[in-house]
């Protein structure tokens, strides 16, 4: 290695290592000021590292018990907001669950249908969903709510759900259809040839090739449907019902903020899917950019 490549990579690293920190301060500091004690979340100079160390706030979260004072009798007969806390993870695991599930099954048979058989419209159908998905989808939310209300599925998780099948799943049938593209036709037919049935080419031959771009699709409705603000807030009304993008905004208490839970329960919402996507990451490059490429 030359003198003036191994400064380039000291600086290609130096610039990495920059980018890194910008990117991973705001969850450091969640996670120091999680396990702050009350006093020293709002000491002044602020510091980064705690000068004692406490898991009140995850203990208060997981236990549901009153964190801080609120005035008035109903508010100190009415359950504390950290008391759902279980409740509203627990909803956005099956939010997440059930959209992840439902938007990859139907987008991966849609793409293959796409792309194996021939009908009128097959090839205005990809950029029709992909035009869909473009769409802002604040636009689909009252039209949508009006739908769960004849449906009379408002205030239930199903709505979501279907909200959330709804804005994933044409950038999915997009991303599954730009992938099978790629996929040779000519194992399919072989395996035809040698008597297997279109049901098993596509169980033991075609998901296995496609499982990239499967797990990519899987991904990035998993990350939309666990993040989603919007949805939650106009479709689910009760406080055991929310998901959790939506449940922890009440830890804003009128003029009062407690920081030690709000910190807690982003680390408890960012963690899962940090881990999720630093193991399956090899997967999610390869899905997105395996459609780049048709042989």
């Amino acid at each position: 290695m030359t003198p003036r490549e191994a400064v380039d990579r000291v600086l290609l690293y130096a610039l990495l290592l920059a980018v890194t920190v910008v990117v991973c301060f705001p969850l450091a500091w969640a996670f120091f000021t999680s396990v702050k004690p009350k006093d020293e979340i709002f000491a002044w100079p602020p510091t980064l590292w705690p000068q004692a160390w406490t898991l009140e706030n995850y203990r208060t979260l997981f236990a549901g018990k009153q964190a801080y004072f609120q005035g008035g009798t109903a508010a100190a007969t009415a359950p504390p907001p950290s008391a759902f806390f279980l409740d509203w993870f627990l909803n956005s695991v099956l939010i997440a669950a059930g959209t992840t599930a439902i938007s990859t099954i139907v987008s991966t048979l849609a793409a293959y249908s796409l792309t194996r058989f021939r009908f009128p419209g097959q090839r205005a159908v990809p950029f029709l969903a992909l035009i869909g998905y473009m769409v802002p989808s604040i636009i689909f939310v009252f039209p949508m709510f009006l739908v769960m209300a004849d449906l009379r599925l408002t205030d239930t998780l199903a709505s979501l759900v279907l909200g959330y099948v709804c804005i994933t799943l044409p950038f999915c049938m997009w991303l599954m259809w730009a992938f099978f593209r790629g996929v040779p036709v000519e194992i399919e037919e072989a395996a035809l040839v040698d008597g297997a049935s279109r049901l098993r080419v596509f169980l033991e031959i075609v998901l296995p090739t496609a499982w990239p771009g499967i797990v990519a699709a899987a991904i990035f409705t998993l990350i939309v449907s666990w993040n989603d603000y919007l949805f939650g807030r106009v479709f689910i009304n009760t406080m055991e019902n929310l998901p959790l993008t939506v449940g922890v905004m009440h830890f804003f208490d009128g003029t009062h903020v407690d920081w030690g839970l709000m910190m807690a329960s982003s680390v408890l919402m960012t963690v899962p899917m940090a881990l999720l996507f630093a193991l399956l990451q090899r997967h999610l490059v390869a899905g997105f950019g395996a459609g780049a490429v048709k042989g």
